[in-house]
């Protein structure tokens, strides 16, 4: 519930926010004194039972509480999660309860905006929307609707301010922001003379750009993300603006700096104002991934003018999956369309068959000649109520996600190994910390939020740590993996397409530049990447705090945690882990006269006889040569 700044009655945003016919625009907010029952809330079941009811739960709440009494006015995320999460609690037959931690994977969606949804297609009839018939041109209605409910959300300038249209934005529909971003990379005039400049802390969907950068001639060059405590997956400004005078487009010639709004990885936001203002100057064309960053931050196109940004919307509020977004300048995409290297359905006029002329869509709206095919118009009116949604509680989730990321960073670093007496483990080494369990090597906030519509610019709400044995060792991310599942929690584990801001996180920059330490095939594994840096994984265990997430969530990652740490419990985690692996590979390759039969076989190594050690799992890859005439190894 929120209220209205024109009335005192509370209102919900189901009735509210997405009504049919209701405004583009939801009422202002105003913050309010929470009912008695939400201001002592305490994490609970559907049926209103306490989680899990032990009286050490509400202590330990209370605890939280003393320290961040300012997560109080966060109240109305809490009616949410109540109302619209009613999926989470629910008794399933293998968890009583599911702790979703993986909102940089994609965000839960609140059950209203399914209903809503639900109701209005059943009650609407829409169609292709290359036609002139009602039902084309409702769906032509809503996805108009649609594109302005996006360029409001992201506070696009309205052309009345603009001294001509090339600095107005438009909206282009894709699958998601990764295909945002290849519209762009491959659509851009690289040549001989232009430069691709981006940050080492970029997903794999930023990195691939240099693909399109390398066949048109172009170079491209990495600013560096700091690995070290405090500065984790920063982007360095003073060396970035030293890189983009260094590499100055010369008159003429285009060149494009990519930008990470929000690490998916390392939680380090990247000063987005101070580089995009430096590199327009320089005549830089601008692209900001706003993937991670949009779902928690509200991000003002007309204080931040950047040229392009893209955004995946099942990210932002978890529904519908397959539609993102490229929000973008008419100028800069025009410059775009002349280089746009294929046509299909809907971005064309004309067509020569055969032959070669064809005629681009775009006199009139320019996003036209780059929606290929038919725009998800089933969909589209579901943006306009999530981004509805979303705007109702987004001044809130800053001041949540702050008190609860710092909660779970203070709580995780103070869980240490114990025997099965309860005493402390430690087989660290020196300069260790002593018996930790979980070490955390992400940005952790350093600004403590106090109020609602408060914002931390430096750090979001993503821890990545690694979690080790009473050694000090890494245990395994599948190891991790698999008894977070057990336990139903849902978080990630590996290098989330981020290879550069694990690189920093890890302290492996080094060897990832050294080119006598990564293979050149194309063909490279990720094992034998692994294997050529002397490590037996390359990634993280990453926790990402959301829209749903409140206080309950993270009491049970840290029960998990400290279930970790008891070396009885992890014991039996780690057994239960290893039945339920299987031989990893099984290939066959055809020679001739017979074949060659490629298997991996796990074994199981106790670690020096101890009683209460974990054993290692070790894989080897085995070899045999069979006549398949016989139907055997030989």
């Amino acid at each position: 519930m929120y209220l209205s700044q024109y009335s005192d009655e509370p209102t919900s945003p189901s009735t509210t926010t997405f009504s049919k016919n209701s405004q583009l625009t939801p009422p202002p907010l105003l913050p309010c004194s929470p009912p008695f029952h939400l201001a002592y809330y305490t994490p609970t079941n559907a049926d209103g039972r306490q989680i899990p009811g032990d009286s050490a739960v509400e202590a330990a709440y209370d605890v939280f509480l003393k320290q961040f009494p300012q997560y109080r006015l966060t109240w109305i995320l809490d009616t949410l999660r109540r109302t619209d999460y009613t999926r989470l609690s629910r008794n399933s037959s293998q968890h009583e309860v599911e702790t979703y931690v993986d909102y940089m994977g994609g965000s839960l969606y609140p059950e209203s905006l399914i209903r809503v949804h639900t109701e209005f297609l059943a009650n609407n009839v829409l169609g292709n929307t290359h036609s002139i018939s009602a039902s084309s041109q409702l769906s032509l209605k809503h996805a108009e609707e649609a594109r302005r409910a996006v360029l409001e959300f992201f506070d696009a300038p309205p052309s009345s301010d603009l001294d001509n249209d090339s600095d107005e934005y438009t909206v282009i529909f894709t699958p998601n922001a990764s295909g945002a971003l290849k519209l762009v990379g491959e659509a851009y005039p690289f040549s001989k003379n232009s430069t691709f400049i981006l940050s080492t802390d970029s997903h794999n969907s930023v990195n691939g750009i240099r693909e399109f950068a390398r066949r048109g001639g172009a170079s491209v060059v990495y600013v560096p993300a700091g690995g070290q405590k405090g500065k984790e997956g920063a982007f360095d400004l003073k060396e970035g603006k030293r890189i983009l005078r260094r590499n100055q487009p010369p008159q003429g010639t285009s060149s494009l700096l990519a930008l990470t709004g929000l690490s998916n990885i390392t939680n380090a936001k990247c000063p987005a104002f101070s580089i995009v203002t430096y590199a327009r100057s320089l005549g830089y064309h601008t692209l900001l991934d706003a993937a991670a960053l949009a779902p928690t931050s509200r991000i003002s196109l007309a204080h931040l003018p950047v040229d392009a940004l893209a955004v995946s919307f099942y990210k932002m509020f978890g529904f519908p999956t397959g539609v993102g977004a490229l929000v973008i300048r008419k100028g800069f995409l025009r410059q775009l369309k002349r280089g746009r290297p294929w046509f299909a359905g809907g971005t064309v006029d004309v067509v020569q068959v055969p032959g070669k002329v064809r005629t681009m869509k775009g006199v009139g709206e320019e996003f036209e000649g780059f929606e290929d095919g038919t725009i998800n118009y089933l969909l589209l009116p579901a943006i306009t109520s999530g981004l509805h949604l979303l705007s109702a509680y987004l001044p809130f989730l800053p001041l949540r996600l702050n008190c609860l990321l710092r909660y779970l960073v203070t709580e995780l670093g103070r869980i240490q190994h114990r025997d099965r007496e309860g005493r402390l483990i430690n087989k660290f080494r020196e300069g260790e910390t002593e018996g930790e369990v979980c070490r955390v090597l992400s940005r952790v906030p350093k600004k403590v939020l106090k109020t609602v519509g408060e914002t931390d610019e430096e750090a979001g709400a993503v821890i990545s740590c690694i979690f080790l044995d009473e050694a000090g060792e890494t245990l395994p991310l599948a190891f991790i993996a698999h008894s977070a599942a057990h336990e139903g929690i849902s978080l990630r584990t590996g290098c989330m397409c981020n290879p550069g801001g694990a690189a920093a996180l890890l302290g492996i920059q080094e060897s990832m530049k050294d080119r006598r330490g990564m293979l050149h095939s194309a063909n490279v594994s990720q094992r034998a990447s692994e294997e050529q840096r002397g490590r037996t994984e390359l990634g993280l265990v990453r926790i990402s705090l959301g829209l749903g997430s409140d206080w309950s969530d993270i009491w049970r990652i840290l029960q998990w945690a400290k279930r970790i740490g008891d070396s009885v419990e992890r014991k039996k985690m780690w057994q239960r882990w290893l039945g339920q692996q299987a031989e990893p590979v099984d290939e066959w390759e055809e020679v001739e006269g017979g074949a060659i039969r490629r298997r991996g076989v796990i074994s199981c190594v106790p670690c020096k006889g101890e009683e209460d050690a974990t054993c290692v799992r070790r894989i080897s890859l085995v070899e045999e040569a069979w006549d398949t005439t016989i139907g055997r190894a030989i």
